[in-house]
């Protein structure tokens, strides 16, 4: 197969980090990949996908530029038929991949998949007219939807998108590749004092720092220190909201980093306010291989991930007392920290990128078998 993956920007977050994982993990044989970056001036995560390149792993890279979205569908249907793709991954899931499926359709590419990352969580009226219009345009040319987690599922059927084309695949991680790094940062860590409580998670509204911030600010343990990993829209009110609480924003919010499993490794508890928005939260996952106490928002996509609490402790979303009582148990006591990571090497096992892309490969093959 010769396999065109869309992203739009090269982001250092979760829809990309995935992007790369099936890249990096796809059988070579008989395969090839291509990408298309639509925003080319995005460029977090551009030496990771380079490479790739230089591994062989990517065929070719381009960045795409266009003036409107004719241009764009031209410049998707010439790339297409020049590198004879046969198969096409759309990571994002917003307006701009219509016009890539039109693209790829007018180039003769049937087998097209769209990973939808997001609960689709809207109230608004004309949010939804304008959701259910793009699906039913996606159900009419014959796409295949991906949702990352049975709660993305569950919100498209909410949606009604009655999409025959539909299958969960969750998201992945190189779980060897974040116990070597994480296990290293740790022995270099251990000795010191200082015991940190880690969040990574983009700073929007779907998550919860809020939460997090105001039960942290409530304890009193000196040697433990709260480290927020990411940037976003949030981060002002955020910086703020420290400042108002009496705790030291630089210390705590440490920007964005290309190497979490180094910050994981250094953790001592790692903690995932969100909301009931929330798709996956890869990082999870990437705590899970790193063999860290997990302690996360009672919702229903950490419900999922973390097997109904059997991978981490679940508290009460948005409960400032929930989370204060949680965190006060876990620093107190190293014997419940140790019990949470009990299975953890057991449970994260299925979340492999080794093992996703597979399924990734069966279903693109199912597909196109039948064009």
């Amino acid at each position: 197969m010769n396999i065109l993956h869309i992203l739009d920007g090269l982001y250092y977050a979760g829809i990309e980090k995935q992007a790369f994982e099936i890249i990096n993990h796809f059988p070579q044989k008989k395969n090839h990949n291509f990408l298309i970056n639509l925003s080319p001036k995005i460029k977090d995560l551009e030496e990771d996908f380079y490479n790739l390149f230089l591994e062989k792993k990517l065929e070719k890279i381009e960045n795409l530029n266009y003036k409107s979205s004719l241009v764009m569908i031209y410049k998707i249907l010439r790339f297409c038929k020049k590198n004879k793709i046969n198969s096409l991954i759309i990571y994002p899931c917003n307006k701009k991949m219509l016009f890539v499926i039109f693209g790829a359709k007018l180039a003769g590419v049937n087998n097209i998949f769209v990973q939808v990352q997001n609960v689709i969580n809207t109230k608004k009226r004309m949010e939804i007219i304008k959701l259910k219009i793009i699906f039913k345009i996606i159900k009419k040319l014959g796409v295949f939807l991906v949702p990352a987690s049975q709660s993305i599922f569950d919100s498209l059927m909410k949606l009604k998108i009655n999409n025959r084309k539909i299958t969960i695949i969750h998201n992945s991680c190189d779980i060897n590749q974040i116990k070597k790094i994480s296990n290293k940062s740790k022995s270099k860590f251990k000795s010191s004092k200082t015991k940190n409580i880690v969040m990574v998670a983009r700073l929007d509204a779907i998550k919860d720092q809020e939460t997090l911030l105001r039960a942290f600010a409530k304890l009193r343990f000196p040697n433990w220190k709260l480290k927020i990993v990411g940037q976003g829209s949030n981060l002002n009110y955020l910086r703020d909201l420290t400042l108002r609480l009496s705790l030291k924003p630089d210390d705590i919010f440490v920007g964005t980093t290309n190497n979490v499993a180094k910050i994981l490794g250094e953790a001592e508890i790692f903690a995932f306010s969100t909301t009931e928005s929330e798709g996956f939260g890869k990082v999870l996952i990437e705590a899970m291989a790193a063999n860290l106490p997990i302690i996360a928002s009672d919702v229903s996509a950490c419900r999922e991930i973390l097997f109904n609490g059997k991978a981490g402790l679940l508290v009460k979303p948005k409960s400032i007392k929930s989370w204060e009582e949680n965190l006060r148990k876990l620093i107190q006591d190293s014997s419940y920290r140790n019990k949470l990571t009990n299975n953890l090497d057991y449970l994260v096992k299925q979340y492999d990128s080794k093992i996703i892309v597979l399924k990734w490969e069966k279903l693109l093959k199912n597909e196109i078998s039948k064009f």
